[in-house]
């Protein structure tokens, strides 16, 4: 599953660079749909990146990346 995410997310990224919005859609929507299936089973960590469709943390998560920037959502709680 982690494969199939880590696939889409570097499509989802290709796509966006290409200018190519249909293609941006499908992925989308594949991932909308990864997630749905396993939001029961995926990290929190990684699950709160792709619901809030902060896609290149999603992206730096599953190839263990260090260093992932905080966003927005770090500081309400803050």
């Amino acid at each position: 599953m982690e494969d199939e995410l880590k696939e889409a997310l570097i499509s989802l990224e290709d796509a966006i660079s290409s200018s190519d919005g249909s293609t941006v859609s499908k992925c989308l929507i594949c991932l909308d749909s990864l997630v749905n299936e396993n939001k029961r089973v995926l990290d929190p960590q990684l699950k709160h990146y792709l619901t809030r469709r902060s896609y290149a943390k999603a992206l730096m998560f599953l190839n263990a990346e260090g260093d992932i920037p905080k966003g927005l959502c770090s500081k309400k709680n803050a």
